[in-house]
């Protein structure tokens, strides 16, 4: 009796272990991952399914836990993953959804985005040339630009509430300006369809009395 008793313990252990091993392998990892068309903040992944037709896919900073990332489900065999920050490096995970048969092992990459395509020249080189009890002449190196802002204002103003003049030279003098003042003033370029490019430092100047 103990005999049979012993081999049925057995017989159902073999049965249990392979009834999992036949989980794991109804469930197959994709075979292959890869990435093309990375940009500043968007990257495209790829993968071959193998006979697999749904997919998860998730992403992180790198070195991110796999559950702690942001997920996404598709049946496609490519994903463009965006809002990304540029020149960061991320990590991202595919596995094989089987419904029933539950998830495959993942398989994984890391990228790293671009940096940002630069399509306005920040001007450089703020100089004051000359100053006098009402005005202030300054100049900037042009950077390729054809088109600037300046803003200006008493100092520790915050930029968006000074005085904003808009010029195609690459000099140029301010006026109406108070005695024995000190000024901070910033130029960036105006392109137009292209947005404007960021401010220059900070130029302090202060009036004559």
């Amino acid at each position: 009796m103990k005999k049979i008793l012993l081999l049925l313990v057995v017989s159902l252990a073999i049965f249990s272990c392979k009834k999992d091993d036949d989980t794991t392998n109804n469930c197959v990892e994709p075979l292959s991952i890869s990435v093309d068309l990375v940009n500043p903040e968007s990257a495209r992944i790829n993968w071959d399914p193998g006979n697999e037709t749904a997919f998860e896919i998730e992403y992180g900073l790198t070195g991110f836990s796999p559950g702690t990332g942001t997920v996404t489900q598709t049946s496609q065999t490519s994903f463009v993953i965006d809002g990304l920050t540029p020149m960061t490096t991320y990590d991202a995970y595919v596995r094989s959804n089987c419904g029933s048969d539950g998830f495959s092992n993942y398989i994984s990459l890391s990228f790293t985005t671009l940096a940002p395509v630069v399509l306005c020249n920040t001007p450089t080189d703020l100089t004051l040339i000359d100053v006098s009890s009402d005005t202030a002449t300054i100049g900037w190196s042009e950077n390729n630009e054809t088109a600037w802002e300046i803003e200006y204002g008493p100092v520790g103003f915050t930029i968006g509430t000074g005085t904003v003049i808009q010029t195609s030279q690459s000099n140029y003098q301010i006026t109406g300006l108070q005695a024995a003042t000190t000024y901070e003033i910033y130029v960036r370029a105006n392109c137009g369809v292209d947005g404007y490019s960021e401010y220059t430092d900070q130029l302090v100047v202060t009036t004559d009395p």
